[in-house]
């Protein structure tokens, strides 16, 4: 965060929050609610109380970057916990898109730092009773919030090491690149299993509830193709994208992003010489059948047959295993059933593998 403050706003964000980014995080936060509350009387006093939450949230986190101790609220502390995380995402947005708030790099470390802290500072105090908690009648909640956790500062870490790889700290050698692109890689796969765990753990996912929206197919594997390629380059393999004809379609834009990311990260950590393909080829006029195929040692008989349990055996031969835990498998097949198609594969060995779904998406205009 960039030192310095708001002139000329109105009162009373621009004069009680103390750093720039921290001030657009918040104006963002609070533009996303007030569009979706409307302006009616009760929405306003909801409105300010957020207001005020999201002002103790940022004096906490500039507290913790200049190095004052942080306190610990005496209550709304899982209100507060959640604020945290979503200004901690916004403020990695913020950077992103707004080059005039962008901090140098080691200024982003010490801002996600004061993050941490605040973190740690208000974390439920589980230290005493931990494995007691994670086998009560809440043990699933727990675990879920463990994992819910992990992903924020996780994807920090995917931030931090995309913009150093891209050279935003200074020009880096070979060496340096690959490393970096491994902690990406690693980084990636784990904000994954995470958010299969928060699914899991809360009833499984909501994509079919989502309003289908219009969106370009190229452009949402373009941007898989960009989230995995650090993990691609690492291990020496060609990312090849084929978009579809009719591009543009009505559909569950997010649903669709997380099963080919997922789908395409699991080709990439399994094939260690050869090539990925993202592709989508239209089957008729609303039909568009989506594949992911590597030229990996192909899934070994023994292991097809759990490989949507949620819990299967370790499968470990001849280089080629899962997960224990086939959540990222049993979440995908889950999302394409939810929008309308059926996951399927085919393999062979040392032939590679090839997963594939068929979705009914409304060619669309943009108006």
């Amino acid at each position: 965060m960039e030192g310095g403050e708001g002139g000329g706003a109105p009162l009373p964000l621009e004069s009680r929050i103390r750093y720039p980014d921290l001030l657009e995080g918040v104006r963002r936060i609070l533009t996303r609610w007030r569009d979706r509350e409307g302006v009616g009387m009760d929405s306003l006093g909801r409105t300010e109380q957020l207001t005020e939450e999201l002002i103790q949230v940022s004096e906490a986190v500039a507290d913790a970057a200049t190095g004052r101790v942080v306190a610990r609220p005496g209550d709304g502390l899982v209100l507060r916990r959640r604020l945290l995380e979503i200004l901690r995402e916004e403020i990695v947005s913020v950077w992103a898109e707004e080059a005039e708030l962008r901090p140098h790099a080691e200024e982003m470390v010490g801002a996600l730092e004061a993050f941490r802290q605040v973190a740690d500072a208000w974390a439920p105090r589980w230290d005493d009773h931990f494995g007691v908690d994670l086998k009560g009648p809440d043990g699933l909640e727990l675990a879920v919030e463990v994992a819910h956790d992990f992903r924020s500062p996780l994807s920090s870490i995917l931030f931090l090491a995309d913009t150093l790889r891209e050279g935003g700290s200074g020009e880096l050698n070979d060496l340096q690149k690959r490393q970096l692109s491994l902690i990406y890689g690693a980084a990636l796969t784990m904000v994954s299993m995470a958010s299969d765990v928060v699914d899991m753990g809360r009833g499984g996912v909501k994509t079919g509830e989502r309003e289908p929206t219009p969106f370009p197919v190229s452009e949402i594997m373009e941007s898989v193709r960009e989230m995995v390629e650090p993990m691609a380059a690492a291990k020496g393999l060609n990312l090849v994208v084929t978009p579809p004809e009719g591009d543009l379609r009505l559909g569950d834009v997010e649903g669709l992003r997380r099963v080919l990311l997922n789908l395409t990260t699991n080709a990439v950590k399994f094939t260690s010489e050869g090539f990925v393909e993202i592709s989508a080829l239209a089957r008729g006029v609303r039909t568009v059948e989506f594949s992911v195929r590597d030229t990996g040692p192909g899934i070994p008989d023994q292991a097809q047959s759990d490989l949507y349990r949620t819990f299967r055996p370790f499968q470990g031969r001849s280089g080629y295993h899962f997960s224990g835990t086939g959540l990222g498998l049993t979440i995908v097949r889950k999302l394409v059933r939810a929008m309308g198609g059926e996951l399927e594969y085919e393999t062979g060995r040392k032939l590679g593998t090839r997963f594939y779904f068929t979705l009914e998406l409304e060619p669309a205009t943009l108006v």
